[in-house]
């Protein structure tokens, strides 16, 4: 199953923003056993680079830097094109870091979008989940429940 998740999904695992940091967790842990193909934009690692130093903070770069090779080697990165950022531009999403992301969904032909931000896509055409949504639909359509364990 193909999913683009938006930005905020990863930053609520990565700043254990709660209480959404457990199922973004385990959206990315799917990731990571391949139960899941994840796919971002390039525009979100700089996006999350950015939050995650603070606005760029020098001594916080490195640290962060590793951090989001982790998250790179569990997530593809989608490219725009030239015709892809024309159609970005020429939608009627308000949004245009919104209108790109929905512009790699569709490229890329996802089985849905995952963010917590969900207004933030109702011109898609495409299914639009929260993670506790998604994990509910994987239950329903497909009778799989994932659920993080303590060691």
């Amino acid at each position: 199953m193909k999913l683009l998740l938006d930005t905020n999904i990863l930053l609520d695992c990565m700043m254990d923003r709660q209480p959404f940091a457990a199922d973004a967790r385990k959206l990315l842990i799917l990731g990571a056993l391949g139960e899941v193909d994840l796919w971002m934009s390039p525009s979100q690692f700089t996006d999350a680079f950015y939050l995650l130093t603070e606005g760029g903070k020098p001594h916080l770069a490195e640290a962060v830097k590793l951090r989001l090779l982790k998250v790179k080697r569990l997530a593809r990165i989608c490219t725009l094109g030239e015709y892809d950022i024309e159609n970005a531009l020429e939608s009627s999403w308000p949004d245009f870091e919104d209108a790109c992301l929905y512009q790699c969904a569709k490229k890329l032909h996802v089985e849905a979008i995952i963010t917590r931000n969900q207004a933030d896509f109702e011109r898609s055409t495409i299914p639009v989940y929260d993670c506790a949504e998604f994990f509910a639909h994987l239950k329903d359509a497909h009778g799989l429940v994932y659920e993080e364990i303590d060691w």
